[in-house]
């Protein structure tokens, strides 16, 4: 029977030595690898983050003007009166956020105003910066104007046309981001 016992625990001892773990090299390997891929991987990874955030920022920037652009040629009609090119009006002198449907454009034309807010022109919410969810912020640049002429027959033309320009801009980089847009 001592046999058998003897057999028994140099069995145990043998699958003891097996089953005992990573040794210390394999563990110092290990995190050097992982160590090696971590450095690697998060700048290409924080890169890509923002990388992504520029192309969102272009894009928004990109909708709010075109959604004005369009809001502004359906509201307004430029066919009539002696000054027929709608202007912006002082709302937008000084520049202000794109934050919240209570946000406004203000037109003027052929003598009234015509309101406009953010929040009809998109919905519910107006887009916000991915880079700390700042609102985006618009300022006039330019009011548009026509000059009219006559000739001796009597044909009205037009002598100059300066459309209205306006500025859109990320509150966090405008020398980055910024589109200027003729209405």
């Amino acid at each position: 029977m001592k046999t058998t016992n003897t057999a028994t625990q140099k069995k145990n001892r043998s699958d003891m030595r097996t089953q005992r773990g990573f040794t210390l090299m394999e563990l110092i390997v290990s995190m050097s690898i992982m160590g090696t891929l971590a450095a690697l991987a998060i700048p290409y990874y924080l890169e890509q983050q923002a990388q992504s955030k520029t192309v969102k920022t272009v894009d928004n920037l990109n909708t709010i003007a075109s959604v004005i652009k369009v809001h502004y040629d359906s509201v307004v009609s430029r066919a009539s009166g002696a000054n027929p090119v709608p202007q912006v009006d002082a709302s937008l002198s000084s520049a202000q956020d794109i934050k919240d449907s209570t946000a406004v454009i203000t037109y003027e034309f052929n003598g009234s105003t015509h309101t406009v807010k953010f929040g009809d022109m998109f919905g519910k919410k107006p887009p916000v910066s991915p880079f700390g969810d700042q609102p985006y912020q618009i300022q006039s640049e330019q009011n548009a104007s026509i000059t009219f002429g006559q000739n001796a027959a009597g044909t009205v033309y037009i002598t100059s046309f300066t459309p209205a320009r306006i500025k859109i801009w990320d509150v966090q980089d405008s020398s980055l981001f910024n589109i200027k847009m003729k209405l």
